[in-house]
Parts: C-alpha cells; structure tokens; sequence
C-alpha cells in the first residue's frame, strides 16, 4: 500500500496499527490489495477507498477506509444466482480502461451534468489526476488542470451548479504532499492556491462542500511522518482564498477534528467533527447557520474504550442530517452507528447492514443511502433507509461478474430526479489491474 487518507479520529491507533493492517490487506489480496481499504474520505488504495501511499504514511482511521474483516470479505462473498439476481443498478463505465483507474468521489447537478474523480496510473511516473464529466449520454475525460511536476490525485468532489464545482486531493511527493484544489467555472478546471505543509509533512484530505458562489468549505489534516504530530483545519473559501476557521470548543473538552461536511445552502452547514482525548474519540456535529455555530454531541449505542468517530454526514432537507459512523478501532471496527437530527431531537436507526459505511450520501428524493461491505461479501452492496429499514442492494453482474472484488467511495443525488449515481472501483480480471466503477440508479 502506498497512501491512505482516512479518517484523523483514530490516528494514534491507526498509526500503531496501519503497518499490520496494510501487511493483512496485501497478503491477502495479492494483486488487488488496494481495494481492501476503498474510501470515503480517502480514496481508493486499500479500505476504505484511501489513495495512494499508505506504507508511507497512514495517519488515518482504518476503520473507515477499511472494514475490519477486509481480508475475509477479499476472499468470502457471494458467487452463483445470488451474484446474479437482479438489481436496479445500472454501470455507466465499461470495466475496459486501457490503464489502472479508480474512482473515489462523484457529484452531480442534474441527470446531464455529473462529475467523477479519482486517479490513473500508468507505468512508472505514478498517479494522474482523472477527471470525468457526465453529459447526460456518455462520460468522457476532462484535463485535470494537473498537479505540478508532482504525482496526485483527486479524492473529493462536489458541485454547486454546472459552473462551480469543486475537488480537492493531494500531490505524492517524496517528502511532503500537499493538498491541491481545483475549481471549474464552466469551461475549465483551474488551481486554487492552498497552503502546502511543514516539509516532512503529509496532507490528507477529508472532505470538501460546495453550496454556490463564494461559499465552499474544506477539511483536511497535516501529519509529520517522524514525530506523529499532526494538525486538522477546517477552511473556507472566500471568493478569492482559503480561510481558516476555529470551530467552537467541544462541549466536554478535547482537540476537535472536523472531518465531513454536508448541507443545503451557504446558511446550513453542518459538519462532522470528534473531540479527541488520548486514544478516545467523542462524535460531535457542528451547524453554521450563516451567522454562528452551534455544537451537539452525537448519541453513541454503547460505551466504548476508544469512543466513536462520525465518519459521515448526509443533510436530506433543511433541519434534517443523518450521521453515520463506528467506534474509533482501527484494528476491528465492533460496532456501528447512525442517527438523524430530525430539527429538534435525535432519532437512532438500526446497526448499518454492512461492516462498515465507505460511503454515505443521498437520492434526488432526499432518501440516505449507504455503500460497504456485508459480512464475508467481496462486492460493496448498497443500502437504503427506508424510514422503518435497511433495504440492500446489489451492485450490476456487469460489475460483480467481471471483476474480483469492489467497492464504492462515493454516493451523490441527481438532482431534478429520484435517481442517485454511486463512483468506486473494481479489481478487474484482466489488465488494467483497477478498474474505475460509476453506476446509477432511477437515472435516465
């Protein structure tokens, strides 16, 4: 493995523990080991979607790049009829790539205007920024507006209108790795100046929101590699620079370390955060309602020695925000959880379908939807909230028949439609060795 950027919430654990769960992941897979941690805040390289150079560095969550039993959901899963049975998904990228492709992010503004991200690697210069943009018929490939000399990748997306989009990664130097961001005015990506870490250090991405012009929100977190100090910011985009801004102090103390973010407009806001005390993590969530924050303490289903991490927030509508997340062990995730602040109290949902959620978002219908791994499953399923239910989905036979294993990284609504698109990646079985996936759902 050669990066992750998962989740800052367990990093003294992960960093403990990252070299042992790399060492499972890869002797396990083999070839496909970077599937084992496909990602949510990280892209695709070994669990959770994380991207690329986790031996290097692994200051993340593993629990949210990958689910605890990644060696075993490798090589369990399901084969046969019940591979085959039908499903509403549909895939939109042929697993025909003529080089290794993965994609950890996707957004959309209508059923003619969508975006995928992620990374291609071909040969020995490293990784590529990939971009694709969906036009209603086909995806093709759009310039990435490069990352210097450096090698990169892009590991979040998001759009507030055909002409404000937004996605953020990193490079992959060999002694620091900035943060780069991209912006799309409708004609063209362009680099948006991003302040680079100490040398020595690595940045990592966690999530980045678009909610219209002059208002776009990140997250992210340096991490030095030799003294295992690190740094989390959340930032704001101004118009025309990136902005820093302190959240509130955590309700029962300790560092806050803001990670995802999600809402409706540029006057809600909501963000995920976790008030860290040595290895114990409690989830808060954040609201900027235009003006000011307010802070609420995320419900937890039970006590637990390392706490919890809030790994993803979905806002369905004004008032309303799921959060979705696990306890903050790295090595073997035991439990997870969701709930929704409904606007004036918290409503808990049932324990998650699958071992852990890589990826959380919505439907044009306002419906929560989740993607990861069912027990012993080496295809990511996808769940719905039903309002009373998890109703699970299979991803296409074009997808779970063609390759060794998946997993989907992102989940965004198309708006003006019911319908939902999902990006990931698939370990194919012939070369390219990595396949990039988008699949869509009550998209015409």
């Amino acid at each position: 493995m050669d990066r992750t950027t998962g989740r800052p919430g367990a990093r003294r654990i992960w960093l403990r523990s990252a070299g042992t769960v790399c060492a499972v992941a890869l002797g396990t897979l083999g070839t496909f080991g970077t599937l084992a941690a496909p990602a949510n805040a990280a892209p695709a390289n070994a669990a959770n979607g994380a991207p690329a150079n986790a031996a290097k560095a692994a200051p993340a969550n593993a629990a949210k790049a990958a689910p605890a039993n990644a060696a075993n959901a490798a090589i369990g899963g399901t084969s046969g009829p019940a591979a085959r049975a039908a499903t509403p998904w549909t895939l939109r990228t042929p697993l025909s790539e003529t080089v290794s492709t993965e994609f950890w992010d996707v957004a959309a503004t209508g059923a003619k205007d969508a975006w995928a991200v992620g990374r291609k690697t071909d040969g020995a210069d490293g990784p590529a920024p990939v971009i694709k943009h969906w036009n209603g018929t086909t995806w093709t490939d759009v310039p990435a507006a490069g990352t210097g000399d450096e090698p990169g990748q892009l590991e979040k997306v998001s759009a507030a209108a055909p002409d404000d989009v937004w996605a953020a990664g990193v490079q992959s130097g060999e002694t620091t790795s900035p943060v780069v961001v991209r912006h799309w005015d409708g004609e063209k990506w362009a680099d948006t100046a991003h302040a680079a870490p100490p040398e020595g250090w690595m940045s990592f991405v966690g999530d980045i929101a678009a909610f219209g012009e002059k208002s776009a929100w990140l997250t992210s977190f340096d991490w030095d590699q030799n003294s295992g100090a690190s740094t989390s910011r959340l930032e704001r985009w101004t118009g025309s620079a990136w902005q820093e801004v302190s959240l509130p102090a955590a309700p029962g103390g300790g560092e806050v370390r803001p990670w995802d973010i999600t809402g409706t407009g540029p006057d809600d806001v909501w963000i995920t955060a976790e008030a860290v005390t040595g290895d114990v993590s409690d989830p808060l969530l954040y609201h900027w309602n235009g003006r000011g924050w307010t802070v609420r303490e995320v419900p937890t289903p039970a006590e637990h020695p390392t706490g919890w991490v809030a790994n993803h927030a979905v806002a369905t509508g004004r008032g309303s925000v799921y959060v979705v997340g696990k306890t903050n062990d790295a090595e073997a995730p035991e439990a997870t959880m969701a709930n929704q602040w409904t606007g004036s109290r918290w409503r808990s949902l049932p324990a998650l379908p699958v071992d852990e959620a890589n990826a959380a978002g919505a439907d044009g219908a306002g419906r929560l939807w989740i993607a990861g791994w069912s027990a012993g499953g080496r295809h990511s399923v996808l769940s719905r909230w039903t309002g009373t239910k998890w109703a699970t989905e299979a991803l296409p036979a074009d997808v779970t028949e063609h390759s060794e294993m998946s997993t989907v990284s992102g989940i965004a609504a198309v708006p003006g439609t019911n319908g939902v698109f999902a990006a990931g990646t698939a370990g194919c079985q012939s070369d390219p060795v990595m396949c990039g996936v988008v699949v869509s759902r009550d998209v015409g």
